[in-house]
């Protein structure tokens, strides 16, 4: 699947796109809105952000503290408007069905 949309394959990265929809969010907050443990919730930060949809505060190289912040950025933005559209949950879902990767 061309572009960022492959992330969505990714455990838990829609409903973390999700939340951060609303705005710059701490990681307790996060982990409190997806029901992730701290170590999935690090993962799949990183992974979006080695996409370039999501930034955060600190260092990538450190765990994140209560107090690191995180946001969208423009690419992150425009996928998540992206994802409210119907038609390519039709299209994602079809891609599971048929078997694509």
């Amino acid at each position: 699947m061309p572009g960022p949309l492959h992330v969505t394959g990714y455990r838990k990265a829609v409903e973390v796109i999700d939340v951060l929809t609303e705005g710059e969010t701490g990681f307790t907050e996060l982990r409190r809105r997806t029901r992730l443990s701290r170590h999935w919730l690090a993962r799949v930060l990183r992974v979006l952000a080695a996409e370039g949809l999501v930034r955060g505060t600190g260092s990538w190289d450190e765990r994140p503290t209560p107090d690191t912040r995180f946001a969208l950025t423009e690419e992150g933005r425009c996928l998540a408007d992206e994802l409210a559209d119907l038609d390519v949950w039709t299209a994602l879902y079809e891609n599971y069905v048929n078997g694509a990767s």
